[in-house]
């Protein structure tokens, strides 16, 4: 049987070795096998594809059109294919990104991502938070509900339709944590960071159909 095929975006936005080790063990005598996407690529190679992401919006963005990964990514997501974006991975699906400076995002799930702003509130949000399933679908259910994610970021997505929240966080206020429109999914928390539950999740995202 011809096994399905795993991208992982190495956009050199961090070090993808906790998240490649992750979906590693977790495809282990699977039929499924990964591949390394570092520069331009045939969409219709990969059944599913993975982003994540630590630093800077602006960073990311230009990472991947150096690489030349943004326009075939963008045109992938059009496509509603199979895609999971962790932390800025998440937040450049996004119209536009605040940080550093007004960055255009590749516009899949309208809204922007701006500070998190907060009185009395430390910035970066750090550490360990549970998520509040808004809704369930076939990857995000209640087994995760209340249950506790790594978190570390400064932005989040704002100006987001209600029916593209699958989870939120409160840290001071709710903001969106975990969003969907159709096969695209996105998670401001670590995973690959999150023990047992990370792992869950990402299972359940590559085992979907």
């Amino acid at each position: 049987m011809k096994k399905k095929v795993i991208g992982l975006i190495d956009g050199q936005s961090g070090n993808i070795g906790s998240i490649k080790k992750a979906i590693k063990d977790i495809i282990k005598n699977k039929r499924y096998r990964l591949k390394i996407i570092d520069g331009s690529f045939d969409e219709d190679e990969f059944d599913k594809i993975i982003l994540p992401g630590q630093g800077a919006y602006a960073t990311l963005v230009y990472n991947l059109k150096k690489l030349k990964i943004f326009s075939p990514l963008k045109q992938y997501l059009i496509n509603n294919s199979s895609f999971l974006g962790i932390c800025v991975g998440m937040q450049i699906l996004s119209d536009k990104g605040y940080e550093d400076k007004v960055t255009n995002g590749l516009g899949i799930i309208s809204g922007n991502v701006k500070k998190f702003k907060k009185k009395n509130l430390i910035i970066p949000h750090m550490g360990w938070n549970s998520i509040s399933i808004k809704k369930n679908n076939s990857v995000f259910d209640q087994r995760f509900n209340q249950k506790d994610f790594y978190f570390v970021h400064s932005y989040i997505y704002q100006n987001i339709s209600k029916t593209n929240i699958l989870a939120t966080t409160y840290y001071g206020k709710n903001f969106p944590s975990v969003i969907n429109k159709g096969n695209i999914y996105g998670v401001q928390f670590h995973p690959e960071k999150s023990h047992k539950y990370g792992v869950n999740l990402i299972r359940s995202f590559i085992n979907d159909k």
